[in-house]
Formats: structure tokens, sequence, C-alpha cells
């Protein structure tokens, strides 16, 4: 006997109900599977060509690449022994200044008797400490010994002995000075600008601000002895020379890449790990952040969320990175543009979208780094015009010069010079002449067919110019150096080829003007 129509129509129906239920559960799980892979993906993609340029992206890949030196060649051993001999005194006396709480006297006045006494006992008590100091940093080499494998836990007890070795230092140059022994104050600026130095190849950003510091201690101390003392041609070539060395921002690079590594350290921790690192104030920097609590760890791994996250830290690293080979001004404001983004997108905003809190966390404040090497760059090259007049003062009887073009070279390299390039191609018929100044500017192709840059009124090519140009919505960087093309992960690239009428920033380090000529 056949069963009522409707009681199969029925379980007709809810078969068919669970089967649409089923495919529509197998849809989301397979759009929701595709777009895990589709981020990992870009996430491997990205970390893939991170190592393609030949960059560390693991703490231990980091460790690796801050290269060992042979012993017999590392400052770092004998360095580490000097900090190692370090005296501490009593530094709530008011006499001695810079490491206790005496305070130094304006530039143009002297020091205290008392005060000189003080920092003439404090420099023979670590007579021991400056011996080894100046003989560690007789070599070149240097490579601390550290263990950056654990990420964020590294350990870096160099540091601290670093900076008190460098005020050290700089209290024994004050003493030379005002004692007037200028050749020994001058080889202790020269010291505290070589121990700086022990920290070029460091890839931490910590490092590399302690080495600017350092750098600015022994500035000041060259200010205060300019103002009140006449040093002799020897001491202001030697100091010239320190000053004129190559100011390339190479350790600032290697600093970048390295928090760059501890960040993808801190991405990949596992979630217990993550969570007490999130909510140690010690770790973090917060007090008041329970990231893990609000938003749910779980959801934002199962959600791709983090994924998107560490996709958006390397796009601002790699900005941050990019800007390095860009000079100031424009530097600084492409680092702001890059700080103001990641301002906005670690901020939660009612209709936008979840924001990236990791990010946030690690890159927040980063962008001020700039800023100080911006503001040292400028102290830098205040210090060596000054030393440069006072060489050129010396050698021409108290006459200072009508331009500091006399200085070049002679006493000073970074005077631009004018460059001229004579130019033909299809544009209005006579003489046209195009200057471009020194500096960064936007320009346009005016070339009637796409070529390389030297066609896009760029010419002539000349070692320091940095091209930059959009290739789909992203800012690119091509520097020239040594003949070759750089692009931002340090890798060897043809020459960026420029389109018609298109539009580019170039930076470079000299005037010139480009002449071109067409005749009927």
């Amino acid at each position: 006997m056949n069963p009522p129509p409707r009681q199969t129509t029925t379980r007709r129906h809810q078969r068919i109900g669970l089967v649409w239920l089923l495919s529509a559960l197998l849809t989301l799980v397979g759009v929701y599977s595709g777009y895990r892979l589709y981020l990992a993906h870009k996430v491997k993609v990205k970390i893939g060509q991170i190592r393609q340029a030949g960059l560390p992206v693991t703490t231990a890949e980091l460790n690796k690449w801050y290269a060992a030196v042979p012993p017999d060649e590392n400052a770092a051993l004998i360095l580490t022994n000097a900090f190692a001999h370090l005296v501490k005194v009593n530094t709530n006396t008011p006499n001695l200044p810079i490491i206790g709480r005496g305070k130094l006297p304006p530039r143009n006045e002297p020091l205290s008797p008392e005060m000189s006494q003080a920092i003439a006992d404090y420099v023979a008590t670590n007579q021991m400490a400056l011996e080894l100091l100046e003989k560690g940093l007789a070599l070149k080499s240097c490579r601390y010994p550290v263990d950056l494998t654990p990420g964020v836990d590294a350990l870096l007890p160099h540091l601290s002995k670093l900076k008190a070795s460098a005020q050290l230092l700089e209290l024994d140059a004050l003493i030379n000075a005002e004692a007037g022994d200028f050749p020994g104050a001058t080889r202790r600026i020269e010291a505290m600008w070589a121990l700086s130095e022990s920290l070029a190849q460091e890839p931490i950003i910590i490092s590399q601000l302690l080495r600017i510091a350092c750098r600015e201690m022994a500035l000041s101390t060259l200010e205060r002895i300019l103002t009140r003392h006449s040093l002799g041609t020897d001491e202001l070539v030697d100091l010239s020379r320190m000053l004129n060395a190559d100011r390339d921002d190479a350790a600032l690079r290697r600093g970048w890449i390295g928090e760059r590594c501890f960040g993808l350290d801190i991405f990949h921790m596992p979630s217990a790990k993550l969570k007490a690192f999130l909510n140690n104030p010690t770790g973090s920097g917060e007090t008041e952040r329970e990231w893990s609590v609000s938003l749910g760890d779980l959801f934002i791994r199962l959600s791709g969320h983090m994924d998107r996250d560490e996709l958006f830290f390397l796009e601002c690293r790699d900005s941050y990175i990019r800007a390095i080979d860009v000079p100031c001004p424009a530097r600084l404001q492409l680092s702001d543009a890059v700080s103001r983004k990641i301002a906005r997108a670690r901020d939660y905003r009612k209709g936008e979208p979840w924001p990236f809190t990791m990010s946030g966390l690690l890159l927040t404040s980063l962008g001020k780094v700039f800023e100080k090497v911006a503001v040292h760059s400028a102290h830098c090259k205040a210090a060596t015009v000054s030393v440069a007049l006072e060489e050129y003062r010396r050698r021409q009887n108290g006459h200072l010069p009508e331009s500091l073009q006399l200085l070049a070279p002679t006493w000073i390299g970074q005077i631009p010079a004018v460059a001229t390039a004579t130019f033909v191609g299809e544009y209005m018929q006579g003489y046209l002449i195009n200057p471009v100044p020194s500096g960064l500017s936007i320009r346009a192709s005016k070339s009637p067919a796409s070529g390389p840059v030297a066609l896009g009124l760029v010419a002539p090519v000349l070692d320091g110019d940095v091209v930059t140009k959009m290739i789909n919505g992203v800012y690119h960087n091509y520097a020239y150096r040594n003949g070759l093309w750089i692009d931002d992960n340090g890798a060897q690239v043809g020459e960026p080829v420029i389109g018609v009428g298109e539009s580019f920033w170039i930076f470079k380090p000299t005037d010139w003007e480009q002449i071109s000529s067409v005749w009927p």
C-alpha cells in the first residue's frame, strides 16, 4: 500500500533542504579554505622574495647574517674586556658631570676646579678600561658575542657598557682639552666615533640608535672644545677625515632588516607565548592591552586576519626600508606617510575594517627613528663645515672664505658640483635648457618613446641618483651606485624604464643642466 502523498512530499523537501544545507556548508568551507590558502600564499611569496634578495627572515637566519669575525680580528673581544674593567663610582656627587649629578657649564666657560678634579679622578680610576678600549678600537672588524635567535628575548648586555665607555671617553676628552692636550682630546673624540662604529654591523634598531647617541656625544664634545680652543692643523685634519668618512645608511638598513625578523618571529609565536608577550607591559611597552582577550586569539588566527596583519606589517617595513634610499627631506615625508598609515590601521573605527593591532604594536613610534637619523645627519654636516672652516681660517691667516665653495675639495667634499649634459631629441626646434637642481624633484618624461631613465630628462645618470616610480599602485626605488642599478631589496636590476609622459621622482646629488637641440 503506497504512503500518503503528503508524507512523501515532506520527506522529499527535508532531503532537498539537507542537501542544500550541506552544499552551502561545503561552499563556505571551500571559500574559507581558498581564502586562507590565498593569504598564506601571499605571505609565503613575500617572505620568499626577501630570502631571494639574500636577506634573513627568521631570527636564526639573522644571527648568521650578523657575520662572525675571526677572534684575532674581532674588536668586540677586547672591548667587552674593557667593559668589564669599568669601575663604578659614586654618581651622586654634584661635581661629576655626564655620569653623575654634575652639570657642565656653558660651552664658552671653563670647567670649575672641583669638576676638573672629579673628572680627573674618575678617568684615573678607569685607566685600565681606557687602555683596553684604545687597543680594541685599533681593530676594524667587530661582532659582539650576542645570540639573536631568541628574538625579542635576546640579551644585549654590551649596550649599556658601551654607552658607559663612550661617556668615559667623553670625560677624558674634556679634561684633556682643559689641560691643553688637544691631540689627546682629538684622539678621544675619534675613539668615541670608532666605538660607535663597532655597532655598525649589528642588525638591531636599538643598537643603531645607541650608535647615533655615541656619535652625538662626540659631536657635542667637539663643539664644546672648538668654542673655547683652537685646534692644531693635524687635529683638524684628523677630525675632518673622520667626519668626511662615507656616511651611508647601511647601518640603518641593517637595523630595519633585523627588526623585520624580530617582528616575523612574533607573528609566528605559539598562541600561549604570543598572548603572554602581548599582555606583558615590559615586553610590549603597553600597559592596558588585553589584545588577545578582546579580539580572541583563536578568531584572529582562524579568520585569516593574522595573515592580513602580517602582510600589512611586511608592506610597512618594506616602505620604511625603501625610504632609506631617499634623501631628506623627502625621506621624512615618506616615513611620515607610512607612520600615519600605521596609526590609522591600528585603531578600530566604526564602519571600517578590523584594525591591524599587531602591526600597530610592532611599528608604532618606529617612524621617529628617521627623525633622529635626520637630526644626527644635520649635526654631522654642520660639524664637517665647522671643522673645514677652522682648517681654512688657520691656513689663511685668520680669514674666512667668501663662499663654502672655496672649501671644496681641499677641506670638504660635500659641496655639490654642476654637471652639464647634451641631449638631442624630438623637442621644440632650437635650444632647450632643462635645469634640474640637486635634491628631490618630480619629472615627467618628454621622450617620444618609452626607454631607459636617461631618456626621461634625468641624464646624465650620476652615482647617487635615486629614481622612484609607481608600479601597480606601489612605489619602487632604484638607486644608481657604482655603475649599477639597485632595487629596494638590494638586488642588481636593469636601468629603470620610463614610459611616454610618465611622471616619476628623481633625486640627484648635484645640480646640472640638460641642453637639447633640434633643428629643422
